[in-house]
């Protein structure tokens, strides 16, 4: 399967980001070095010259500004975070669904179809669920495939789907995650999303709820994880009536890598 034009920019563009990353590490590290250096220098030598003055100043003031440019970046917590790309394998569809049998009551469930980029045996999948339970996966499979809940990955529920056998380059398979969710607190966050961490030709979120559930829901489109930074306004989604339950869905065609995909309501 060959990856489009669009799907190219993108891993190019997060590549480059990282490059850039990485040089900065690079020269703030040679300053720290070059600082130590010189007060070795100094410390020995019977003779200081100016220009050993000189470069100890500038080595200290750069590595002053860098440390605090550096602070000022990690402490600010309105500041946006941007998730690494992964490119082992594409999705084909993604179709995430949160069924609310009550308001305490819920079920989770995502169906993939993805085609590996790369051999590979397993892979994970990472979900926050902020009301006050959430089961182990469930996995329903048509190959065999395996679960298990990665104990490490506090305060994200993972689980890592282990494959029957590695699929090979571009190889696909389907599988449906599943999770029963609970709410007795009224706590969630009323939302669901994905964020496109892969190549993906198509998101499916959908909302299903009892009768007036809720109202005002919206979906919008955000640059980052945090849901800070907007790219549109949020639009309105009008629920379909099937029987006692009011559905409400958003289909996203050729998604952007890094963008995050949500709906969003209110309870009544």
């Amino acid at each position: 399967m060959k990856l489009d034009k669009k799907f190219t920019v993108e891993y190019k563009v997060g590549i480059v980001s990282s490059l850039s990353a990485s040089i900065i590490w690079v020269i703030l590290i040679s300053l720290w070095s070059l600082i130590a250096a010189n007060i070795v220098s100094l410390w020995h030598s019977e003779v200081v010259l100016f220009w050993q003055y000189l470069v100890a100043g500038i080595s200290i003031g750069a590595m002053l500004v860098g440390s605090i440019q550096f602070y000022r970046n990690n402490s600010n917590k309105f500041k946006p975070r941007f998730p690494s790309l992964s490119m082992d394998y594409i999705y084909k569809e993604i179709e995430t669904e949160l069924y609310f049998k009550t308001r305490e009551n819920i079920a989770y469930s995502s169906n993939y179809n993805i085609c590996a980029l790369k051999e590979i045996s397993e892979m994970k999948r990472s979900h926050n669920w902020t009301g006050d339970y959430i089961s182990s996966p469930i996995l329903e499979s048509a190959h065999n495939h395996k679960v298990e809940l990665c104990k490490d990955a506090n305060p994200l529920t993972t689980a890592k789907i282990i494959f029957d056998v590695p699929l090979e380059k571009n190889q696909p398979t389907t599988f449906k995650l599943k999770y029963e969710l609970g709410d007795s607190s009224k706590i969630m966050q009323p939302m669901i999303g994905h964020l496109v961490r892969n190549p993906t030709e198509r998101i499916i979120l959908r909302l299903c709820v009892p009768n007036d559930m809720v109202k005002g829901v919206k979906r919008c489109i955000y640059a980052d994880s945090f849901a800070q930074i907007n790219l549109s306004q949020p639009q309105i989604i009008h629920c379909k009536i099937i029987g006692n339950n009011d559905v409400y869905e958003w289909v996203i065609d050729n998604p952007s890598l890094l963008y995050y995909y949500r709906i969003s309501w209110e309870f009544t």
